[in-house]
């Protein structure tokens, strides 16, 4: 792992990540009250992930910044990596409320990124606080009871 995210691994992550969600934006959102219930679900799960997360450890690369510290509070306590669920939340409203063969595939591929992108995180987090394991122990990745 490359030194400050300069990873192109890392880079590869962000970039994919990015223009999945600018596909899944593309086109109608014109989105029935149960997409928008999804939709508004993701947004709250990112504010309260931001707010919880401290601006000293928000980036969208899986590499920790300088003097990050660990998240554990709010939403933390439930779920590792809120940030990539919300992501998945307000696309998934998407590409079902207003599905495109464009939105499916972008979404897909929003799962496969982020997963890959978790991994690479928890390896990061583990190298530079190799207490992480054991303090994440018993919190979901991305959704509770089930992964």
């Amino acid at each position: 792992m490359a030194a400050k995210g300069r990873d192109p691994l890392a880079i590869l992550l962000v970039i994919g990540q990015f223009a999945c969600i600018t596909m899944l934006m593309i086109g109608n959102w014109r989105l029935p009250w149960w997409a928008w219930a999804i939709f508004g679900s993701g947004i709250a799960v990112f504010l309260l992930a931001a707010s919880a997360l401290g601006p000293n450890n928000l980036t969208a690369m899986p590499v920790p910044r300088e003097g990050n510290t660990l998240a554990k509070r709010g939403i933390y306590n439930v779920v590792r990596h809120p940030m990539y669920l919300s992501v998945l939340l307000c696309g998934a409203a998407l590409a079902f409320g207003a599905p495109a063969w464009w939105r499916w595939a972008a979404w897909g591929a929003a799962v496969v990124v982020l997963v890959l992108k978790i991994k690479y995180e928890e390896r990061a987090l583990t190298a530079k606080h190799p207490q992480y394991p054991e303090q994440m122990r018993g919190v979901a990745r991305l959704l509770p009871g089930v992964w």
